[in-house]
């Protein structure tokens, strides 16, 4: 019994010393796999999907190399075709995207307004016809490649227009589904019309022109709240029992609200027992009424922001400020300045010499105090010089950092290198940095809410410290002085429902910490 489980322990050993030397070295594999997904970012299998499919190819018989533990030869031989067929088709894809250089912006466009999760049979159709045009650069043949990409344009352009109707609409296209499911059609007639009504216009303007979107938006909303307001009114109906008594409980549910509204004004019940419009006028009554008052208390204190002005001007003190309050606190400090300077120097001078250096001591602080506050507002006067409204804004943020916003700092779709084109303002971003030696610095990425999230969150981290990188080996810099973050579209400035809010909100922020 012993020998046999000797033999077993040598059999087992055996076996372990087999599969170690089975094991294959997967470095190449590993870097392969790298490249290969640079070359997908890079839109290799598009624009090149012959040699990229004899590239994946290759790489299948790689894995299966590594799966069935075949020898190292076999390995680095199918590594080293993948590898090749994937650098020669990142290659050729350059040249195609350069031989279909006027059919890109249709395709651009459809991605930019996410065409492939809103509409994604419509992109796909759009693909697969700009696909068979790459395929006939690859094989020599331009002048049929472009007859294909033009047969692709409106293919991506329809995807496009779709995709922003979606965008725009959807919301209330859904609503109004919902209110028609709710029977708006049978009891809310009027209501669901102005919400079609609305939502007709803005595919009117949209259809015209896509990147009107003041008008369209306005509409939209519209059509959301008119289609919301029709399934409201239909569910209040539709749950009526049709006698006097329902009826009579539906209008004083309506009247307490109002009610409400009059007891605000001090009425403790609105005249509804000469009818609703003359509650309706009660209420109007109160609002003018409450108008006026507003408007002569706007007189008055127009009045008295004149007087302290004049006030403020008699000693030497101004405010850019039509706060009457905030100038009534700047008069009362400046008299309470004067009144205790005059108390302070009376004393000095009463107590003499010794007492006079104590008062010279307390101004030169004054003035220290003065001069760092007045340094503080002309350095920040001064960074915000340095920038041009198209390259970004300086500003405070409420903990009262400051703030470079640099919406002009932009990248590729989908990229994080810096370009040359914006040395020139990353230089004006250095000349900032410098008035404020000692501070830390936060590099922040932001994106607008298109695409994934995930992907969002990494590309805006990729290009905080793409920008990190650049402003510390520009500046020599040290690592505890600057650090990147990225937030994705976490942090939006602005509208992600518009262009011009989307683009303020891909955005780099240099915030300098105080």
């Amino acid at each position: 019994m012993k020998r046999f489980s000797f033999l077993l322990a040598g059999l087992a050993l055996l076996l372990l010393l087999i599969g170690q030397a089975w094991a294959v070295d997967q470095t190449g594999f590993k870097k392969l796999e790298t490249d290969m997904d640079a070359a997908r970012l890079a839109e290799a299998n598009i624009f090149a999907p012959k040699t990229w499919e004899k590239a994946t190819k290759a790489y299948e018989k790689a894995r299966k190399d590594i799966s069935e533990q075949k020898k190292q030869g076999n390995l680095d031989k199918h590594v080293a075709e993948a590898a090749e067929y994937t650098a020669n088709a990142v290659k050729a894809a350059e040249v195609c995207k350069l031989s279909l250089q006027e059919y890109l912006e249709p395709r651009t466009l459809a991605l930019a307004s996410g065409g492939p999760a809103r509409v994604p049979v419509l992109y796909q159709e759009a693909e697969k016809q700009f696909t068979k045009a790459t395929k006939k650069v690859e094989e020599g043949d331009v002048k049929g490649a472009l007859k294909e990409a033009e047969k692709s344009r409106p293919l991506f352009d329809t995807a496009e227009m779709e995709a922003i109707r979606i965008e725009v609409l959807g919301a209330a296209d859904l609503l109004i589904a919902k209110a028609i499911a709710d029977e708006a059609e049978k009891f809310a007639v009027t209501t669901l019309d102005k919400a079609q009504g609305a939502r007709s216009r803005a595919n009117t303007v949209l259809t015209s022109d896509r990147y009107n979107r003041t008008e369209t938006v306005a509409d939209a909303e519209l059509a959301e709240y008119e289609a919301k307001h029709a399934s409201s009114i239909a569910k209040s109906v539709r749950s009526l029992n049709r006698n006097d008594q329902a009826w009579e409980k539906l209008m004083l549910g309506y009247e307490i609200q109002m009610n409400r509204a009059g007891e605000t004004f001090g009425h403790q019940h609105l005249a509804f027992d000469n009818g609703p419009e003359a509650a309706a006028t009660q209420l109007i009554d109160d609002v003018l009424a409450m108008q006026t008052e507003n408007q002569n208390l706007n007189a008055q204190l127009q009045g008295v922001v004149a007087t302290i002005k004049e006030s403020l001007s008699r000693v030497q003190a101004e405010s850019p400020s039509e706060d009457p309050v905030e100038l009534a606190d700047l008069l009362d400090r400046e008299i309470l300045t004067m009144v205790f300077a005059r108390r302070d120097l009376s004393k000095k001078l009463e107590a003499g010499q010794a007492d006079m250096a104590v008062l010279a001591k307390q101004q030169k602080k004054v003035e220290s105090e003065l001069a760092a506050r007045r340094d503080k507002e002309d350095k920040f006067m001064k960074a915000k010089r340095l920038l041009n409204p198209s390259e970004g804004h300086v500003l405070f943020n409420p903990a009262n950092d400051i703030v470079m916003r640099l919406h002009g700092l932009s990248f590729d779709v989908g990229q994080s290198e810096i370009q040359d084109p914006h040395v020139n303002l990353l230089a004006k971003v250095q000349e900032i940095i410098k008035m404020y030696p000692e501070k830390q610095l936060i590099i922040e990425g932001h994106t607008d809410l298109s695409g994934d999230s995930q992907a969002n969150m990494t590309l805006s981290e990729k290009r905080a410290y793409a920008v990190m990188q650049y402003l510390r080996h520009s500046m020599m810099l040290s690592s505890d002085k600057v650090r990147a973050i990225g937030y994705g579209a976490d942090r939006p400035v602005a509208s992600n429902k518009t262009k011009e809010g989307r683009a303020k909100n891909r955005r780099i922020d240099i915030i300098v910490m105080q």
